[in-house]
Order: structure tokens, then C-alpha cells, then sequence
């Protein structure tokens, strides 16, 4: 009778343990059907399957009215409305960049709001929010700042349709064109460190990790030809919190190539990554596809990881520039006439001009999301987020 018990108990634990085993195989087969439909299906708006949604000349996201006269008053008023990345601290900014302009301007808070020529907001869902919109006075100018690529901006832009008079952003078809740098004219002497003197091959700096340009497995491939030191909260090496640019010129300088890899292939995204390189003195390598260059620099200026077949012809042609002195310097040569500027605010003069001028046409961003879409990548869709963090953290250390 024991020995029965004992068979019986024994049975009852395999039977147990079969279903457990089966609840596991169970668990592990959704999980992997999961990922795998996250990671690989494709979906009707995926940029790789469509054709891309784009505009005529005619913008049909934009409904224009008649011309109106501006006030003919020597300052123009621009009121802040929202904060800046949750900070007000930019209403100080854009008057500091006013006071570098040809026209006057000046910049109030919100509760200038009523008599200002114009309002200012920030696009980002936690400076801006619809339902606390001031009272209208139509012969204002709204205008939204906007610096994000489509891919990363998460707010459903459909409930900002029909509000905005006035886009303000990198792109090159806003209303008021803000890059992120620009060169101007060279007013002192450079200084850049020389060529013999530059002891380290390339270094970059990144802060979005699991980003959608797939910058860490360019980097990880192009390690195995050349040396890269990567800083910021994705790399290994702490950054110099005091200069804007990660590290400062002097340490920059001991460097012959920067990666000034955008984190998106958006239109014509370029971000301070190229602009700080720039400045520094330090030859600036970028991964920019068609319709996202930037088309004030060239050949001269920088380096294009998508002009050469692989990485490994990229590695032997940076090898090749870092062996020959008169190739390096020949990317350097432009700032012997040219400097740069670079920061969220130096556009603001541009800004200043138009709210200047005598007449401007009446109009509303009717679309505003066909504006913000009518681009090269896709907008902003959650399943692409969980894409990149599974590629990011889940295979890439493993190798996949």
C-alpha cells in the first residue's frame, strides 16, 4: 500500500511538472510570435512599402486668405505662450538673440499675450496644450516652434490642425527657416590644433540609444577597422559637462574625425552634431540620406558615410585622409573665411525679419499633420519604438 502511494505521488508531481513544462513552451511560443511580428511585419505605413505622401506646390495643407498689413510700429512683440522643455527660461534666450538683429523685436510672456504682433509655442505635448489656448486676435500671428523629426514627435498632431498661422523649424519649407547652426562671416583668427599633434582617430557622442538611425551598429561595425571613443549616456566615456558640444575645442582637437551620426533620416535633419564638429575644428563624418542633407556644406565640409559601398571603404578611406596631411587639412580649409554659430535660438533674427515686413498673405496650417508628415520617414508610431528597443538591448549584444 505504501509502495503504491509513493508511485501514485510520483505520478502526480511528473503530471505536474508536464504541465508546467507546457504552460512554459506555451508562454515562450507567444513571446516569440510577438517579437516576431513586432520586428518583422510590416505595416501599411512603414516608409520602405509605401510611397511616401507628398504635396504639390500648391500645399494643400495650407489655406491662404488676403494679403494683411502689419502695423508699421518700429518694434514688433512676439509673446511667449508655452515653456521650452518644460523651462521658461527661453523667453530670456530669444531676447538675447534679438538684440543681435537688424530689426528690433522683443520677446514678452503670456500675459502680453493680447497686444503682442505674434505668439510663440512650443510644439512638445508637455509645454503645449490645446485646451489652454489664449483668447484669438486675428491679427496675430501663431506660430509653432517645432525641432523634433516626425519620427519622434509621439502627440497627435491632427488636434493642432486649423491653429497655427506660421511654422518654425529646421525644415527648409517652414514659414520662418530655423537650422540648427549657420555659418557666418570668420572675425578673428582660428585657431586649430595641428595635424601632428592629433593623437586619436574619431570620437562620438550620443544620448538616444535605441534610436531609429541604427547608430550603434554602424559604430560597432567601424570598430573593427578603426579606433572610435563614444561618450554620452550610450557610450563609455563621461562627457565635459561644462562645454555644449560634450567636449570642449582643446580636447575635441586631439581628435581627427568626429561621427556626427543623426539619430533619424528625416528632411533635412541636422542637428548641432554637425554644427559642433564644425566649430571645433574636428572633420565631421554623417550618415545622411537623400532629401535629408544639409545643403549649405559639401564634399569640402564633411564626410558621408552613405557615398562609399560599405563601412570597411569608409574605414579605408578615413585611414587614408587620417595618413595624408594636405587631405585633411583640405576639409578644414573654410574656416579660414567662415565661422559657425549653433544653439535653439540664433534663427530668431529670421523671425524678426518677417514679422518686419510691410505685407504678409493671411493663412492657417488648415493640415498641420500633412505638413509634419510630408516627409522621408514615417511619423511616430509606438511599434516602431518597441522595434528599436528590441533591437537596441535584445539582440544587438548578442550579436544579431
Amino acid at each position: 500500500m505504501i509502495i503504491k502511494r509513493k508511485c501514485w505521488t510520483k505520478r502526480v508531481s511528473c503530471l505536474k511538472a508536464l504541465q508546467i513544462f507546457k504552460i512554459i513552451c506555451l508562454v515562450q511560443c507567444v513571446v516569440v510570435s510577438i517579437l516576431y511580428l513586432v520586428i518583422f511585419y510590416e505595416d501599411s505605413n512603414d516608409v520602405r512599402n509605401q510611397i511616401i505622401e507628398t504635396f504639390n506646390s500648391e500645399q494643400p495643407y495650407l489655406t491662404t486668405f488676403d494679403k494683411m498689413t502689419f502695423s508699421n510700429q518700429s518694434e514688433k512683440t512676439v509673446a511667449v505662450w508655452t515653456t521650452f522643455f518644460r523651462s521658461h527660461s527661453w523667453l530670456h534666450n530669444i531676447n538675447s538673440a534679438f538684440l543681435s538683429c537688424t530689426h528690433k523685436c522683443r520677446a514678452v510672456n503670456e500675459k502680453g499675450a493680447l497686444y503682442s504682433d505674434a505668439l510663440l509655442f512650443h510644439y512638445q505635448r508637455y509645454d503645449l496644450h490645446v485646451h489652454q489656448l489664449p483668447k484669438r486676435n486675428p491679427d496675430q500671428i501663431w506660430i509653432i516652434y517645432l525641432m523634433e523629426p516626425t519620427i519622434l514627435i509621439e502627440r497627435n498632431v491632427v488636434e493642432l490642425n486649423s491653429i497655427f498661422n506660421w511654422t518654425m523649424s529646421y525644415r527648409r519649407d517652414s514659414t520662418v527657416y530655423a537650422p540648427y547652426g549657420s555659418f557666418i562671416r570668420r572675425r578673428s583668427d582660428t585657431k586649430t590644433k595641428p595635424f601632428l599633434n592629433r593623437t586619436k582617430f574619431a570620437f562620438a557622442v550620443f544620448s538616444r540609444c535605441d534610436d531609429f538611425g541604427k547608430r550603434y551598429r554602424i559604430v560597432r561595425e567601424l570598430q573593427k577597422y578603426v579606433n572610435i571613443d563614444v561618450y554620452g549616456s550610450c557610450g563609455h566615456l563621461k562627457c565635459d559637462v561644462r562645454s555644449q558640444g560634450c567636449l570642449s575645442t582643446e580636447k575635441a582637437q586631439d581628435y581627427l574625425f568626429k561621427l556626427s551620426f543623426e539619430n533619424s533620416h528625416c528632411k533635412d535633419y541636422v542637428t548641432e552634431k554637425l554644427w559642433f564638429a564644425l566649430k571645433q575644428g574636428v572633420v565631421p563624418v554623417v550618415n545622411w540620406v537623400k532629401g535629408q542633407e544639409e545643403t549649405r556644406v559639401n564634399s569640402s565640409h564633411v564626410i558621408n558615410l552613405y557615398d562609399f559601398h560599405t563601412i570597411k571603404d569608409l574605414a579605408k578611406y578615413l585611414k587614408s585622409v587620417a595618413a595624408n596631411q594636405s587631405l585633411y587639412y583640405s576639409y578644414l580649409t573654410w574656416r579660414h573665411e567662415l565661422d559657425v554659430e549653433t544653439s535653439h535660438f540664433h534663427s530668431f533674427c529670421n523671425l524678426c525679419q518677417k514679422l518686419h515686413q510691410s505685407t504678409v498673405r493671411r493663412q492657417v496650417y488648415s493640415k498641420f499633420s500633412g505638413w509634419v508628415t510630408n516627409d522621408i520617414c514615417p511619423k511616430y508610431k509606438f511599434v516602431q519604438k518597441i522595434r528599436a528597443w528590441i533591437d537596441r538591448w535584445i539582440l544587438f549584444p548578442i550579436g544579431l
